[in-house]
């Protein structure tokens, strides 16, 4: 147990390290304008926030340090036998000492948070502008070296990661890999943000043939990307493996900023090396950087900057790595090392033809290089080309859009979709209040609801209207829906045609079904209806309904989790005001627009047990720009009301194929309430 001196020499240290924080953070925050304190405050929070994970690491795991501290008992206890005690009027200068010792995981943490504030404003921060990658979209990196298809090499890098995830590199025109029930079958960059926010791997992915690459990310993450190399694929030479490890001597190991050099007698004639690269005994962050001997290391000017293994040694010691790089002409190769570590480094072929290397470029979001873009099938002559896609098995005795139970029929029925005008002349809309979901999407001059049917079916709903491009990214989550609508232009049924002919869907027009009839008491084209049982019964290769998101009745907010009454909002649309307005004695949100009680046929009241608000982009439609197409996948900020409670957090969805994901502020993941949902597409 400590003295109650120690204690208060440390409570004097605390408080100097604290006032030397508050100064130094203090005169930062003067000397910038006020549009960039708030992610300077951010990047501080974050730096001490995950050195305050690795102090309590230091103190929930004492024993890792065991061995160690054994190793150094008997020096320390040689050295206490020749000091005198502190009875003995041992110097104060020994006692301070032994409380800094003491103390130094603390230090560690408070010196961690010196060096954010005072890296602030400096060249490495995030430029205004800068965004990392958002959940579910993708970087586009051009190679101009890899067209017509070849193999592009370097280094992936994930930063700024605070939660589980992977990458998937891909030629863009392929399209991201998806398995037969909508998965994504491959993972390029695997990571754990809670451990540590920085994760590497070497990159090795065929370009498409116009020398494009995308990266998608199933998480919110900064990209680092280095490209420096392209494969013909014809053959590397291997040898056995040769190891160089500076363990095997002190006197090797690389200080901050030491070089190590290797010669590859098979490598001589600038040949690519490959092997691997590790990290062994590092206790800081760093990175090592591989390049041929004679070039001299890369600049590091942010563009032409290079890492071959980047490494967090305060969270692990060992860190390893793919190591692919140009020799030079000498047959060497260089390691510099930016932190104290040990290197390991196998070598185990080489090849002359096989790879074109180049000087390094790097795409670093952190930087602002890059922009993101949302997923969708490979494109082929203008129309997506979808894997084929084999449903999944039904839910047991639960509605996949409600959560409610049901019979084992009808949690076998598939989800009939249905596109369901609501221009002025087309209300009221008929059976829209008994649907189990509904999407509210843009389209021109007015919104249109994509209506979801499981449970209950009316004998007819109307009036159906024709399709869009946005519709398929939606329709793809839903297990092969049966799908109708009154028509589209011919770009569209293209579009819906490749889809059915995928799995993705049944394509069920009523340019080409039954189940369809005109009502006399509507003008045209406002006149449409369908018989839901009849589609159903003809669509007999549908999938059975799944949920879209996540459902839980009995949830509620924790303390934490940031809320609001909810008595009435509105919601931005182009064309329509709409308005909701929480009615307690039903417990569901009654919905107004344009300044009127939103009513079905027979004066039946539109309600919803959960309104999600969704703040969605819109892009022109690639087949009709004056269509606008509703992206629905990656992320964006999204309000849930539900219980008579507004939720503000974001919502995500990685590909067409996902559920929606809602999450607070907080990062506490927001289920739906049971029953009726609505999704509002608001314009972003």
């Amino acid at each position: 147990m400590p003295s109650a001196s120690t204690t208060y020499q440390s409570r004097w240290i605390s408080l100097a390290f604290g006032v030397y924080v508050f100064i130094v953070l203090s005169f930062r925050l003067l000397l910038v304008g006020a549009a960039h304190r708030e992610s300077m405050f951010e990047s501080v929070a974050e730096g001490c926030k995950m050195n305050r994970v690795i102090l309590r690491a230091h103190i929930a795991l004492p024993q890792r340090g065991r061995v160690r501290d054994r190793d150094h008992r008997r020096a320390r206890q040689h050295d206490a036998d020749r000091r005198p005690s502190r009875r003995e009027g041992a110097p104060r200068a020994d006692r301070f000492v032994g409380t800094v010792r003491a103390m130094r995981p603390f230090i560690r943490w408070v010196a961690a948070c010196i060096v954010a504030v005072a890296g602030l404003g400096t060249a490495t921060a995030r430029p205004v502008g800068a965004e990392p990658i958002p959940a579910g979209r993708v970087l586009r990196v051009h190679v101009p070296e890899a067209f017509g298809g070849k193999t592009v090499l370097g280094q992936l890098t994930v930063a700024n990661v605070s939660s589980p995830g992977h990458v998937t590199a891909y030629g863009c025109d392929d399209g991201l890999p998806f398995d037969e029930h909508g998965r994504v079958s491959r993972s390029d960059l695997n990571y754990f943000g809670g451990v540590t926010p920085i994760w590497s791997n070497r990159l090795i992915v065929q370009a498409d043939a116009d020398g494009d690459v995308c990266f998608h990310t199933l998480t919110t993450a900064d990209l680092v990307v280095d490209v420096n190399g392209v494969s013909f694929d014809t053959g590397i030479s291997s040898f056995p493996n040769r190891r160089t490890d500076t363990r095997d001597d002190p006197r090797r190991r690389l200080a901050a900023g030491d070089t190590l050099r290797i010669h590859v007698p098979e490598a001589t004639d600038a040949q690519t090396v490959i092997g691997q690269l590790t990290v062994a005994r590092a206790t800081r962050p760093g990175h090592i950087t591989a390049y041929p001997c004679n070039d001299g290391p890369p600049p590091a000017d942010g563009t032409s900057a290079r890492s071959d293994l980047n490494y967090f040694g305060d969270i692990a010691p060992i860190w390893s790595n793919r190591l692919i790089v140009q020799a030079d002409t000498d047959g060497n190769i260089c390691f510099d090392a930016l932190t104290p570590v040990d290197l390991v480094v196998d070598i185990n072929g080489v090849t002359d033809t096989g790879i074109f290397s180049f000087p390094n470029r790097r795409t670093d979001t952190r930087l602002g290089d890059g922009e993101s873009e949302g997923v969708s099938p490979r494109i082929v002559d203008g129309v997506p080309v979808w894997q084929p896609y084999t449903p999944v098995p039904a839910l047991d005795g639960v509605a996949a859009l409600t959560g409610e139970s049901v019979s084992n029929a009808v949690a076998r029925r598939p989800v009939l979709a249905l596109k369901i005008d609501n221009y002025r002349l087309a209300r009221p809309q008929w059976g829209l209040d008994r649907a189990d979901a509904v999407i509210e999407v843009q389209a021109e001059g007015v919104s249109r609801f994509v209506a979801l049917f499981q449970t209950d079916l009316p004998a007819t709903i109307g009036p159906t209207r024709s399709a869009r491009t946005g519709d398929l990214d939606l329709l793809s989550s839903m297990n092969r829906p049966v799908f109708a609508y009154s028509g589209a232009n011919p770009g569209v049924t293209a579009w819906i045609g490749s889809a059915d002919s995928a799995g993705v869907l049944v394509d069920f027009s009523a340019q080409t079904n039954g189940c369809y009839a005109r009502r006399s008491d509507r003008p045209g084209p406002h006149d449409l209806d369908i018989d839901p049982s009849c589609a159903i019964e003809r669509a007999a290769d549908a999938g059975s309904a799944q949920p879209m998101w996540r459902i839980d009745g009995s949830w509620s907010p924790p303390d934490a989790v940031e809320t609001r009454p909810d008595t009435s909002f509105t919601v931005p649309m182009n064309g329509v005001t709409v308005a909701w307005t929480w009615d307690a004695a039903s417990r569901t949100y009654l919905r107004s627009q344009d300044g009127q009680p939103h009513l079905a046929d027979e004066d039946r009241r539109i309600a919803a047990n959960t309104v999600a608000v969704l703040a969605t982009d819109y892009v022109p439609s690639i087949v009709d720009e004056r269509s606008p197409h509703a992206v629905t996948t990656g992320s964006g900020p999204a309000v849930v009301h539900r219980d008579g409670r507004a939720i503000p957090g974001t919502w995500s969805r990685p590909t067409p194929y996902d559920d929606f994901v809602f999450h607070a502020s907080d990062g506490t993941e927001i289920p739906l309430d049971t029953g009726t949902t609505w999704l509002e597409l608001s314009p972003a």
